[in-house]
């Protein structure tokens, strides 16, 4: 395991959190942070709750071993998932109300908070209306969410290179996808090679079914199974892709699996097939899952070209002058604004800006369920804007308890530096112009399409 340190920290290198100031007649006053900056917006970007697999039938032929089995369908969010995603949002709405952004108590001005989900994604809409309910009780409060299309299922908000979009040239794919590898697939064989055969002795991979189609002179081995950068070209409407296919996105699919299995509450010996029945089992494990990710979504060039269009509206929200009203474009220019979405997009943006978070226990720049990217607009005594990224998980016992989250047991947070603002930067808050500037540059405007919020679909 690469981490060792378990402290839970409520201040990380900057995130800091005020006390209590309220005014008279119980209205919340703006509060100065110990960094003697004020909080004018918070925007996130937050991976939905715990869900099963999404797709148990693809993930069957991987073990000869029956797989666990869930009350709730593939992909959805379960009601323990609910429950831990309502456990952050009591504590984000206290901390928001702690640092004066919201009302002491009760409903939020109108147009203060906004959500809006994945639209394609039942389970990231549940997500942000477990957020939205819990955060503002009894106000009546839901995402909206674009009407996807039955034909593809696809909100290009979310998923721009599954649409024209954000289609992908294949020979520039598969040159940044070896590049990222370091030249060759087989560098990524032998970094994940040891953990590969840790996960081949839990599997008991494979089933017959999947032998049946592997050299009956091989061992069949998850590991030994062969590996290839799939091409599939474009189709009609359907846009190309390209893809590692083979063991290690395999693997990568079934350590989070089991991760999702702990979170989700179940019992240690059903975990992972009675294997892996403790957090460090799964978090060392889940290094596989990053190396996946290494050849795939954070590959800078597939990261732009399915990440730069929600990147675009975070940064459109950010820089909304909180003072100036309703905007033009971008998001509703409210003072709480929620995009529910997945590990996916999160890991794009970071490989678009450069981002990296450690929250230990954690592997460095792991997304668990109800992670969240925020982006905090702050202004200084002179009112300069600036603003400043943190990472924010509940721990995964946290989220296997639904523990109750507050100033005594709060969530795992890291600070997350802008590369290229280290010099103008007061401690981790980057001024808002030159923000804008270095994250606007990164940005594949190819790929970004309008968004209308006005007449959201809501469920």
């Amino acid at each position: 395991m690469r981490f060792v340190f378990t402290k839970r920290l409520s201040v990380v290198l900057g995130l800091t959190l005020a006390a209590f100031s309220f005014g008279l007649g119980g209205i919340a006053q703006p509060v100065v942070a110990q960094d003697g900056m004020v909080l004018d917006k918070y925007v996130v970007l937050m991976r939905h709750g715990v869900r099963p697999q999404t797709s148990l039938k693809e993930i069957e032929p991987l073990s000869s071993k029956p797989w666990l089995q869930w009350n709730t369908p593939d992909g959805q969010l379960t009601p323990h998932g609910a429950e831990a995603v309502a456990q952050l949002a009591k504590w984000e709405s206290s901390m928001l109300r702690q640092r004066g952004l919201l009302p002491e108590k009760g409903c939020p001005a109108p147009g203060a908070a906004f959500g809006w989900a994945n639209g394609s994604v039942k389970r990231t809409i549940d997500t942000g209306n477990v957020m939205l309910e819990t955060m503002f009780p009894g106000c009546g409060l839901t995402v909206g969410f674009n009407k996807v299309d039955e034909s593809d299922g696809v909100d290009s908000l979310y998923a721009p290179s599954d649409t024209k979009l954000g289609a992908i040239d294949t020979e520039k794919a598969k040159a940044a996808i070896l590049d990222a590898a370091g030249g060759d697939l087989e560098k990524t064989r032998a970094r994940a090679a040891s953990l590969m055969k840790e996960l081949d002795g839990i599997l008991d991979c494979c089933a017959v079914s999947l032998c049946d189609k592997a050299d009956p002179t091989k061992a069949c081995t998850l590991s030994e199974r062969p590996w290839a950068i799939k091409v599939k070209e474009a189709k009609g409407e359907k846009p190309a892709s390209v893809e590692v296919v083979g063991p290690l996105k395999e693997a990568g699919t079934v350590v989070q699996v089991f991760l999702l299995q702990y979170a989700n509450g179940f019992p240690a010996e059903q975990v992972g097939f009675g294997r892996t029945p403790k957090a460090d089992d799964i978090i060392r494990l889940s290094e596989l899952r990053q190396m996946k990710y290494d050849v795939s979504v954070r590959v800078p060039y597939l990261a732009a070209r399915d990440g730069s269009n929600i990147l675009n509206q975070l940064l459109l929200a950010v820089a909304a002058d909180p003072a100036a009203g309703a905007v033009t474009d971008g998001p509703p220019n409210a003072k709480y604004t929620l995009f529910t979405g997945s590990d996916t997009q999160q890991s794009e943006i970071g490989a678009i800006l450069g981002l990296h978070w450690h929250i230990p226990p954690y592997v460095d720049d792991e997304t668990p369920p109800t992670g969240t990217l925020a982006f905090e607009r702050l202004h200084d005594a002179a009112g300069k804007a600036f603003v400043r990224m943190s990472f924010i998980a509940p721990s995964l016992d946290q989220i296997r308890a639904a523990s109750p989250l507050d100033g005594n047991n709060p969530p795992l947070q890291g600070a997350v530096a802008l590369p290229g603002c280290e010099d103008q930067a007061i401690k981790g808050a980057c001024p808002l112009d030159r923000f804008l500037a270095i994250t606007r540059a990164k940005l594949d405007m190819t790929a970004v399409g309008p968004q209308n919020y006005r007449s959201p679909f809501k469920s």
